[in-house]
């Protein structure tokens, strides 16, 4: 991505300033190339394979202060700022609807391993319960 920022991107980037300046009021005319050079490209984020040791890896993460809102919204492809005026306009909307004693937990934790077994053996109860019947 850093390849194709530096080689495509930046260079269509550069191009379409150089053309757009030629169009009125399109951009500030007081605006140079070096103010675009200074944003950031965002791409579009990837699914990890077991989104909840994804969320408990990342909990785990800005708890160590390892990483930032701004990784970690940037890896699922969007605006950190965007999204917490977003979560704060939901938050004020809940509490104006009385919705604020609604508490925020994180989900339960399992250990898979446990997980697994405890649905084996419901799994095994049922169907003896079933096959009872």
């Amino acid at each position: 991505q850093s390849h194709l920022e530096t080689v495509v991107m930046d260079r269509i980037l550069t191009a379409w300033f150089h053309e757009a300046k030629h169009i009125g009021n399109l951009i500030p005319a007081n605006m140079g190339i070096e103010e675009l050079r200074l944003r950031s490209w965002m791409w579009d984020g990837t699914s990890h394979v077991d989104p909840l040791k994804e969320a408990n890896a990342q909990s785990v993460r800005l708890a160590s202060f390892t990483t930032t809102l701004a990784d970690e919204y940037a890896r699922m492809g969007l605006d950190w700022e965007t999204q917490l005026r977003q979560r704060a306009k939901e938050q004020a909307l809940m509490q104006e609807l009385g919705l604020n004693d609604v508490e925020e937990r994180p989900s339960e934790t399992f250990d898979d391993e446990e997980d697994g077994q405890d649905d084996d053996n419901n799994n095994e109860e049922s169907l003896k319960h079933h096959a009872a019947a």
